[in-house]
């Protein structure tokens, strides 16, 4: 039968939000939860924007623990932060944080099923914490048990004060996981879906979309037991309350899509890490409630090369 523990593998490798980390931790069996850490920076080319050309980097860390745990039961703590800079700076604006703080709590009723919630609480704005305008706000709970001796069922609720759409609206999810074999595990559900699934020898194929805006797709080559190059293309946003707007319910979205080449390898047994290089395109900023794929008055910006380094630690 498929194992909750087994979950673990089928989502750490796309955890890289605060909120993933959190999720993966949470679907984890209390007795085996453990530290975890990554870091990714990602840093982009100069490229035209309205007042001068410009570089933008991107940098996130995560980091969750347990804190309490039991063979039943698991009270975990997370710590998350993220920097968008722009450099020179363009109109006086030249940062962007997200910073969180996370506790989660997970119950295994036997070997099989377990419940767990979360909350965070963070600021993300151009001016983090300076009000309560710009905090940010969010829980999830959840449920999974058993099908088969193939699937498992996941029931979730989440409540998010900057999601991209349908924001400050408790939502309620599913997800079905489904493996097979060792050569395939798919999620797949409602609002999240991920499929790993080595259709040859030595080629793979990974697919991970937060419905409905974010994906992210990949072929990778298995060079040796350790190293996979892969290729792929991502769409995905982040989103900022910027201090002192007229609107309160206004945010601002950056948006950009990319495709590229990259090689990942463990380096230990608890250490992983991905090198990346590539082309973002289709780039901006703008202003709404809501994402949408037609923004008014967008701030466009030039295209350009990125590199990109991640680093996982599994404690």
């Amino acid at each position: 039968m498929i194992k909750a523990s087994q979950i673990f593998f089928a989502v750490f490798f796309f955890a890289l939000s605060s909120h993933a980390f959190e999720l993966t931790s949470g679907l984890t069996p209390p007795k085996m939860q453990k530290v975890m850490l990554s870091y990714s920076g990602l840093f982009h080319d100069k490229s035209d924007f309205p007042q001068e050309r410009a570089s933008t980097s991107y940098q996130t860390m995560n980091f969750i623990a347990p804190v309490y745990k039991t063979d039943g039961e698991a009270v975990s703590l997370s710590l998350s932060g993220s920097q968008f800079s722009i450099r020179p700076a363009q109109n006086n604006f030249s940062e962007l944080y997200d910073m969180q703080v996370g506790l989660g709590y997970t119950k295994a009723l036997d070997e099989q099923r377990l419940w767990s919630v979360s909350a965070r609480y963070g600021s993300a704005s151009d001016k983090p914490f300076e009000d309560s305008t710009v905090t940010t706000l969010g829980i999830t709970a959840f449920y999974s048990y058993p099908s088969d001796e193939t699937s498992r069922w996941l029931l979730l609720v989440d409540y998010s004060n900057n999601r991209p759409i349908l924001n400050e609206i408790p939502l309620p999810g599913f997800a079905y996981f489904y493996a097979p074999s060792k050569t395939f595990r798919g999620v797949f559900g409602v609002p999240f879906a991920s499929v790993n699934w080595d259709y040859a020898e030595k080629w793979g194929l990974e697919v991970f979309t937060l419905v409905p805006w974010v994906f992210k797709g990949s072929i990778n080559y298995k060079l040796n037991e350790y190293a996979r190059i892969y290729t792929g293309l991502d769409f995905s946003q982040v989103t900022y309350y910027l201090y002192g707007r007229a609107n309160r319910n206004d945010r601002l979205f950056y948006d950009e899509k990319k495709v590229f080449l990259g090689i990942k390898s463990p380096l230990s047994k608890s250490v992983f890490a991905e090198l990346e290089a590539g082309h973002a395109f289709d780039r901006a900023f703008f202003v709404d409630e809501n994402y949408t794929t037609d923004p008014k008055n967008p701030v466009d910006i030039g295209n350009a090369f990125y590199g990109k380094v991640t680093l996982r630690f599994i404690l």
